[in-house]
């Protein structure tokens, strides 16, 4: 069955995900540990690819993965994602099941999410097992905190809220695909929006960045005390030189709770570049109430733009299956944001 994170019967049992973890539980008879490591050496860019999204997205979806960078499988039980839980370098996570018929395994369930493991900062075995250089650590996410020595990533799973993990990366893979720079959580932070060191790493739940404007989104599913005072703090990033072309939109996670548009649309309004909109309605027409839809600008060309043109020129030289062939990377196009 096709995920979709807003479909409401993956969430009958609340909002979490059953996370299956190797360093705490027994380990499944799917999950294959020997050689796995060696094997992921042999994929280093790949496994790189993934480790960075993980960070950057704290919860992915294995199709979500693939649509925010193809090189990445799509389907669980692909082995390069059995070989990655295997490593402990990500572990899964499935629907919780309410009707008894539980299918906790990548051969088996309708789909898998992933995340860093929560219990272990991964960062000396990964770097260990694929030798990575400084200047390799220091993208897959951003330094430990504002203004520290510390250059290395904290690679451990954090600030997981499941059910918004995945709708904020469903909203990237839809804005992607139109051809804007989409940034995971990690990577939406106030100090690095404004370069305020004052205004703390808090920041966004994700960040599109285009030719003409940068649009940070918050994504939302209660309207307490504290959603003013959030509001209040955006006005306050947003009065930094430097941010003219910075809009917010704020998204609400459900349409169920009652009150919570109005409550947006009333705060939005009184302060500028501030928009609201519904996060369904949003992911498949990314347009506001108050009229303001951003554009990315001009959209990278599709990932198998070649195949069809490849197809043509081989039929013409007695090579019908030239579209099938192995590409170099560089002429695939570069779907990692950072």
């Amino acid at each position: 069955m096709e995920f979709n994170p807003f479909d409401d019967r993956w969430w009958l049992a609340g909002s979490s995900l059953n996370w299956i973890s190797a360093a705490i539980a027994a380990r499944p008879a799917w999950m294959p540990c020997e050689g796995a490591v060696e094997r992921l050496r042999g994929r280093r860019a790949r496994t790189i690819s993934a480790v960075r999204l993980l960070a950057a997205y704290r919860t992915l979806e294995t199709r979500q993965a693939h649509a925010l960078d193809p090189s990445l499988p799509a389907l669980p039980k692909a082995a390069f994602w059995l070989d990655m839980l295997g490593a402990g370098f990500c572990e899964p996570g499935f629907p919780i099941a309410v009707d008894g018929k539980q299918a906790a395994s990548p051969l088996s369930a309708d789909w898998m999410a992933v995340r860093l493991p929560p219990h272990e900062d991964i960062m000396p075995r990964l770097a260990e097992a694929l030798d990575l250089t400084p200047p390799e650590l220091a993208t897959l996410a951003p330094c430990r905190g504002p203004g520290s020595l510390d250059w290395r990533p904290n690679l451990r799973g954090q600030r997981q809220y499941d059910r918004h993990n995945l709708i904020c990366a469903d909203l990237a893979v839809a804005r992607a695909a139109e051809g804007w720079r989409t940034l995971g959580e990690a990577w939406g932070r106030f100090d690095l929006i404004c370069h305020d060191p004052l205004m703390g790493a808090g920041g966004p739940d994700l960040e599109l960045i285009g030719e003409n404007e940068t649009v940070c989104i918050e994504l939302t599913a209660s309207m307490g005390q504290s959603l003013s005072a959030k509001f209040n703090r955006w006005a306050r990033v947003l009065r930094h030189p430097g941010t003219e072309r910075v809009h917010v939109v704020w998204l609400a996670a459900a349409r169920t709770v009652e009150g919570i548009p109005e409550r947006l649309a009333a705060l939005s309004a009184e302060r500028p570049r501030q928009h609201w909109a519904i996060a369904e309605d949003w992911r498949d027409s990314p347009v506001c109430p108050d009229g303001f839809a951003p554009k990315p600008g001009t959209p990278p060309e599709p990932y198998d733009w070649m195949r069809a043109d490849m197809d043509r020129v081989g039929e013409a030289v007695g090579l019908p299956s030239a579209g099938s062939w192995k590409r170099p990377r560089v002429l695939m196009g570069d779907s990692i944001p950072f």
